[in-house]
């Protein structure tokens, strides 16, 4: 078994090196020898969408991988717990469509659009809404970079995608509002508060926020998930208060899910500390550290997070390590503004993988077809149909 595995190791770095174009002549030819070696029992399968015959199949994965090296589309997932080894070598071949890169990106921002099939749908995009304390709304989405508004309460400007607030020309003291920005599904946006605070919104998102923050604290109130870059202020401490819960801190990057519809509110701490304060139970973060609250008020700690995971998001990534089809899916529903159908009980199986977020949804539902969960993709209903 170990033999096994070491080889199917040896060909996934082999199948990498294919799209990388760094592979030899002599690694091409020992990569196309071992698949036209295998023999009909080895069980490559691919639903039968893909091919009608294994050679109809061969043809078809090699175009496949070839279409990916002109995208360089960066695609990985791997299989998980309970399924067969001979699966898995398919996933060998297709987990090489990936850019092995883990170097966070500042502002990130989709791909430049390719033709999309008819039967697809794009993954999200940089864009928002931008409610001022007047009433006012922008859409920020076709808003071109420059000075957007320069009132009695707000110097707004939009740089290179990035929305950034700063005092106005004209403003004094006392005329303070509050704006809101939030981003819809398939859309997430950069931030910059006027105290030099950096705030990334995922998508499904808002930041309700001053338009100055002259008293003795900054607070904000976030929904969703924000990944926040605090300005150092000490005799300012930082608050974010999110569904009747408040992180404060002096100055540290964290990262807050709070989406109603996952099983807990969840802070991420990267650098610094700050404290969790719900009701009367308080959890002081330090970096690594994560706190979970479930219903009930039920706080967790936890010592060793997964803050690669809880982070990739702002960095042009969806990583997830151990999670089952659901959390996957809800994913998916904010990203790709989709609805998910579940037709039955779905297998109890766990997912992990690093999917980036330029990745067509078509491409994803392959990811799931190779793993044996059926995937019905309607573009046109923006419905997403999965079957045991």
């Amino acid at each position: 078994m170990a033999a096994a595995n070491n080889s199917n190791d040896r060909y996934a770095i082999l199948a990498e090196k294919w799209l990388n174009g760094t592979i030899t002549p002599g690694e091409e030819k020992e990569y196309a020898d071992w698949y036209n070696s295998l023999s009909a029992d080895d069980k490559v399968e691919v639903p039968f969408e893909w091919a009608a015959d294994r050679e109809e199949h061969r043809k078809k994965l090699l175009a496949l991988i070839m279409e990916k090296r002109g995208r360089i589309v960066p695609l990985r997932t791997k299989v998980l717990r309970g399924v067969a080894a001979a699966a898995a070598i398919l996933i060998v071949v297709l987990g090489a469509y990936k850019l092995v890169q883990n170097k966070p990106v500042p502002n990130p921002v989709a791909a430049t659009p390719v033709k999309t099939p008819v039967n697809d749908i794009q993954p999200g995009s940089n864009g928002a809404m931008l409610t001022l304390a007047n009433g006012n709304v922008i859409v920020l989405d076709t808003a071109k970079n420059g000075r957007l508004l320069n009132d009695a309460g707000n110097n707004v400007m939009k740089i290179n995608g990035t929305i950034s607030f700063a005092h106005a020309t004209n403003w004094a003291p006392g005329t303070i509002g509050y704006n809101t920005l939030s981003t819809p599904r398939a859309r997430q946006q950069q931030l910059i508060l006027s105290d030099g605070t950096v705030i990334w919104m995922n998508a499904e998102s808002s930041v309700k926020f001053p338009t100055a923050f002259n008293g003795r604290t900054r607070e904000i109130d976030v929904t969703g998930e924000v990944y926040c870059e605090v300005a150092k202020d000490a005799s300012k401490p930082f608050i974010v208060h999110v569904n009747d819960a408040a992180v404060q801190v002096l100055g540290t990057h964290f990262n807050i899910m709070a989406y109603t519809n996952e099983p807990s509110l969840q802070t991420t701490l990267l650098e610094g500390s700050v404290k969790f304060i719900k009701g009367r139970n308080e959890l002081l973060l330090k970096p690594g550290q994560q706190s979970q609250l479930f219903p009930g008020d039920r706080l967790k700690f936890i010592p060793d997070a997964d803050t690669e995971s809880a982070t990739a998001w702002k960095n042009g990534r969806q990583v997830f390590n151990g999670a089952d089809i659901e959390t996957l899916m809800r994913s998916l529903e904010r990203w790709y503004d989709i609805t998910v159908e579940y037709k039955g009980p779905m297998p109890h199986r766990t997912f992990t993988g690093d999917i980036p977020r330029t990745a067509n949804l078509s491409e994803i539902v392959t990811l799931l077809e190779v793993n044996k969960i059926k995937a019905t993709l309607n573009a046109a209903n923006k419905r997403l149909v999965l079957e045991p």
